[in-house]
């Protein structure tokens, strides 16, 4: 699925490309940035081509944030159906960490939240490692509830975290 843009304050969103992967691929596959990302670390551009090559057949909406201003990556995001019937959707996002502690992360989430409301979900969920202290601060600060205690496994690892589930009802 395609949006064309998206503006937020200081933020500009715009539907993730395959010709993408070279920049993204330096914040996936970053040991430290990707830590907590269930997708696997990106070890290339390539690889992560792969990914982003059919990306716009799924459901899921995602996107490349960039600074007003500029057209560097800076951080990715997605959202979209996690049920049958559309009304609960998933969220997810990494800054690069470079611009870590600035509010873009809540900015995102908060742009996000609009989005999935905008197109008639009920609820928006997003899966957070309970050690990810920053990410558990922001989705408090969007007004995301704890609802469930669970633990995700990142993808071609062995690497298990214990992990929160939030809700926020729209």
């Amino acid at each position: 699925m395609i949006v064309h843009e998206i503006v937020t304050e200081r933020l500009i969103l715009r539907a993730l490309r395959k010709e993408d992967s070279a920049e993204v691929v330096t914040i996936w596959g970053d040991k430290e940035n990707g830590k907590y990302l269930c997708d696997p670390y990106y070890e290339s551009a390539e690889q992560l081509s792969e990914l982003l090559n059919d990306i716009h057949e799924s459901p899921v909406y995602y996107f490349a944030a960039s600074l007003k201003g500029t057209e560097k990556i800076m951080a990715t995001c997605s959202i979209g159906p996690e049920d049958d019937d559309l009304s609960t959707w998933g969220i997810g996002y990494t800054v690069r960490k470079k611009h870590w502690g600035n509010g873009y992360a809540c900015e995102m989430v908060r742009m996000l939240i609009e989005f999935a409301r905008e197109h008639n979900a009920q609820a928006v969920i997003g899966t957070v490692a309970k050690e990810n202290y920053a990410s558990n601060r922001i989705m408090q600060k969007c007004g995301f509830q704890i609802v469930q205690e669970s633990s995700f496994q990142k993808s071609d690892t062995d690497i298990t975290y214990p992990s929160y589930i939030y809700k926020l009802y729209l």
